[in-house]
């Protein structure tokens, strides 16, 4: 019995170090020698629509209509579609005042969340790119040149931008941090094959290589979108050139909500990619299996660790096993600390403890059942 529960203690250690530390560590490696450059030309100019799902965006769509007009780009190539999911303010009103052939307005004939103006709108859209984004997302000027400069090379049939966030120095959190972290990952794992997941608020594909992603698709369109992609036999590479910027909530009842719902949805999309879990897919099987799915059950993973080294603790009197207990219970009480004492090292450890938590919830919140995929608008910063 003692063996089993030493047995799981490991096990657990070794899944929760390999996601965060040891694959990062091991794809760097594999990335610097292993790498397939991209075909990239700056002349390459394809057509592209902006599609902009939108509820209730009153407060900003018009600032972002503005953003993408201004972007330096022909204009005769650069589209804007926005795609209401039934807004009931004055997002559809100010669209549709705006008088320039380039900006055009779908209204989803009932509310169907992100997914629903996703599957709607893309297909319409005359362009040879569509680039997703978010209306709080605003893009620099050189932000969609970067980005298509990609697709001139025929196997890239999508790309993912960067995403930054818009906050003072000083006010910098652990989420800018994991976004940093994420980030290199997504670039290394594009120079081997593909990336696996971009930032739902910026990321473009070949209009022609896009399917509908199931109606219930709880935010995860920016997984589920680029691994339809990677499973026609077309890579999707990250571009860290191509930067955006986003407004970020500094409300933590509001951003843990955003969190369990991703939560959710990254479990739902687990099941939808059964079959990346193939080993003899290569790249994608290794990427897939050491950045998602380790990274989405680490929750499962912290509470059998738990459970474990107490029953370890109180089992047995090997010094190795109360160092771990001791070493653990202070991180855990630190983290529970910065809320009493904001110190820079607790803001990470309570970000860190709060983003496994609510990826748990959302877990409960999948098997629990997801009838809709339909949104609420997060208030943001």
């Amino acid at each position: 019995m003692l063996l089993a529960i030493e047995v799981i203690f490991w096990v657990s250690i070794f899944v929760i170090l390999y996601s965060y530390f040891f694959y990062p560590f091991i794809l760097a490696i594999l990335a610097r020698f292993f790498s397939t450059p991209v075909k990239c030309s700056d002349n390459y100019l394809p057509s592209i629509g902006v599609l902009v799902p939108a509820y209730n965006e009153e407060s900003v769509i018009e600032k972002k209509i503005i953003n993408i007009l201004s972007i330096d780009y022909p204009a005769d190539k650069l589209s804007v579609w926005v795609g209401s999911d039934c807004s009931t303010d004055r997002t559809e009103e100010i669209v549709s005042a705006y008088d320039d052939q380039r900006v055009h307005l779908w209204r989803a004939p009932e509310r169907g969340g992100k997914t629903g103006v996703l599957n709607g709108l893309a297909p319409v859209i005359d362009a040879e790119i569509v680039l997703f984004t978010d209306a709080n997302t605003m893009h620099r000027p050189d932000s969609l040149r970067a980005i298509v400069r990609n697709f001139a090379d025929p196997k890239v049939g999508g790309v993912a931008g960067h995403i930054e966030h818009a906050l003072a120095e000083e006010k910098e959190n652990a989420e800018t941090l994991y976004r940093s972290f994420e980030s290199k990952q997504k670039y290394m794992e594009g120079k081997l094959h593909s990336t696996i997941s971009a930032f739902g608020g910026f990321y473009a594909l070949r209009k022609e290589l896009f399917s509908a992603i199931p109606k219930n698709a709880y935010s995860n369109d920016d997984v589920l979108i680029p691994m339809n992609t990677v499973r026609k036999g077309y890579r999707v590479i990250y571009e860290p050139e191509a930067i955006s910027e986003e407004d970020f909530t500094e409300k933590i009842s509001s951003e843990f909500s955003r969190r369990v719902r991703i939560g959710a949805g990254n479990f739902q999309a687990f099941f939808w990619l059964r079959d990346f879990l193939n080993p003899f897919l290569g790249w994608p099987w290794f990427c897939f299996f050491s950045h998602k799915v380790t990274r989405w059950f680490s929750p499962h993973f912290f509470i059998l660790a738990a459970f474990s080294s107490t029953l370890l603790f109180f089992a047995t009197d090997m010094t190795l096993y109360r160092v771990i207990y001791s070493t653990a219970a202070v991180f855990m009480l630190s983290g529970i600390a910065y809320r009493i004492f904001p110190l820079r090292i607790c803001r990470h450890i309570f970000y860190f403890l709060t983003m496994n938590c609510a990826l748990f919830l959302g877990f409960i919140r999948f098997i629990s059942g997801i009838q809709s995929a339909a949104w609420s608008r997060t208030e943001r910063g």
